[in-house]
């Protein structure tokens, strides 16, 4: 992927464009002008697409690193493994200044030159790029953002931004559809769908569904309902799936140079949880899954053993009381030229069950059984994943056809459409959503335990959110202070 390493490199040149840019007003005209420098005005929409891509894809792993701490997907030796606040600052400067700052200027463009495709990707990755940040930080600035002459952007509150979020989906859609511009219309600088504006329409409805279902603490059954709608018109396989792919070159996945690289240098690295690997080795549950060799490798080990949050590298259950599970250059997500994925066909399968599943219980997530289908979506959901993940036939249908996996309708419980999920979507900050959606239920979330070591501040709570990163602080300080609250307080969308 030549074009993914020319894009980074673009990415950069833009940047300085737009921060030089912003000081022109300041400066006053064309004084000192550099004749060699190339202006906002000259850099065409199929320039500013790809950084925005994959800035995004950085972002949604910087919250990952993080959040999949806090969700026990992975351990790591330092303070944030035991719930220690985060400022997940990357992810910020990825999200404001590299992605929603460009998609600013491409809206702009894209208007002006009537490309209704490229207005319409533009306002999805808008709406995607905000659903990371509220969900992150819950209160963010939007509506003074990018106000020319604003430096302290005034944070709107979560409630409106949901309602910002489902606007720009809703907008993107209707430009989506439209019919194609003559002489601006995505093309390969569209490093995810290549163009396809079909499956952008299914991203859009997709990240619709996400979050209808993110609202279920505000009324369970009216989520299930707007997501079943929204998911009608989503993914249907997973070629539609969400996702930035990288390299063997230079552009590396970033779990392969944090998580592999790393500890081939002597440099800390993540290792996978226990909560995670006892879900698929047999302790919790009494199936082995066949996709643990595929995420985790342990060097040769009869047995699986992860780490556990808080103590770093401890696992109680070993011979020799310590973890053995590593991401290695060939595990599926920690490969080189891996893809970070950001929203997944097996991940819609997955909220359709939930959705279904409530909206049968009328509400109730501790109910036993549920519809036909909610059963389906649950077990395409883990078929999906088994397909994307390269499971073989034989071993996907041993592992489906197990007693504790194929209950039928009548047995289907939340916790085992979570349990799936959680699975699933590994390495992917929806699974922190979920566990603060179910206010960390043990019930839901089987074996679920807050770390070792864990944070006196909290009182025996669960984290709940990211603290603003110390350069919002310096920048805008009053409008932070307004916004920043304890760590331990559940944001609007599960509370």
């Amino acid at each position: 992927m030549k074009q993914l390493q020319k894009y980074i490199t673009t990415l950069v040149c833009i940047l300085v464009v737009f921060t030089f840019g912003a000081c022109e007003n300041y400066l006053g005209g064309d004084t000192n002008e550099d004749p060699n420098r190339v202006f906002k005005d000259e850099i065409g929409l199929n320039a500013l697409l790809p950084p925005v891509l994959v800035s995004t894809s950085k972002a949604h792993y910087d919250i990952a690193f993080t959040f999949s701490q806090y969700a026990q997907h992975i351990s790591f030796v330092g303070e944030t493994d035991s719930h220690e606040e985060s400022q997940i600052a990357g992810a910020w400067v990825e999200i404001y200044l590299s992605s929603l700052n460009n998609l600013d200027e491409m809206e702009q463009k894209a208007k002006e030159a009537d490309a209704a495709h490229y207005l319409g990707i533009v306002k999805v990755m808008q709406a995607y790029n905000l659903s990371l940040a509220t969900t992150t930080w819950e209160n963010i600035p939007w509506n003074d953002a990018f106000k020319e002459g604003e430096f302290s952007p005034s944070y709107d509150n979560q409630q409106e931004i949901y309602n910002t979020i489902n606007q720009l989906i809703n907008e993107g859609i209707t430009e989506l559809e439209k019919a194609p511009s003559e002489f601006n219309e995505p093309g390969s600088d569209d490093l995810i769908y290549g163009g396809d504006i079909a499956k952008w329409k299914k991203t859009a409805y997709a990240l619709k569904a996400r979050i209808a279902i993110h609202l279920t603490a505000q009324g369970a059954v009216n989520a299930a309902d707007n997501a079943l709608s929204a998911l009608g018109d989503a993914y249907t396989s997973n070629a539609d799936d969400f996702q930035v792919n990288y390299n063997n070159e230079k552009n590396l996945n970033p779990w392969h140079t944090s998580a592999y690289l790393a500890a081939q240098t002597g440099n800390p690295a993540p290792v996978h949880s226990d909560q995670l690997i006892d879900m698929m080795n047999g302790k919790t549950y009494p199936e082995e899954d066949p996709r643990l060799p595929i995420i985790a490798g342990n060097g040769g080990d009869a047995e699986y053993y992860g780490s556990e949050n808080g103590n770093f590298g401890v696992n109680g259950d070993a011979p020799d009381n310590s973890s053995n599970t590593v991401f290695t250059d060939e595990t599926f997500h920690s490969q080189a030229a891996a893809p970070i994925l950001m929203m997944t066909y097996a991940e819609m399968k997955f909220i359709e069950a939930e959705a279904a599943f409530l909206k049968f219980n009328s509400g109730n997530a501790s109910a036993t059984g549920a519809s036909q289908q909610a059963y389906d979506a649950y077990m395409a959901g883990i078929s999906a994943n088994m397909d994307k993940l390269g499971v073989s036939a034989t071993e996907k249908n041993d592992y489906m056809s197990a007693a504790s996996v194929d209950v039928g309708p009548g047995n289907l419980t939340m916790e085992l459409i979570m349990k799936e999920k959680f699975k699933a979507l590994f390495l992917n900050p929806e699974v922190y959503n979920d566990y603060r959606r179910y206010d960390f239920d043990p019930q839901i979330f089987k074996d679920l335990a807050l770390p070792a070591d864990h944070n006196d501040d909290l009182n025996g709570n669960w984290i709940q959110r990211a603290v603003y990163p110390s350069s919002e602080l310096s920048r805008n300080q009053a409008e932070v202070k307004k916004a920043q609250k304890s760590i331990s307080t559940p944001m609007w969308f599960y509370n």
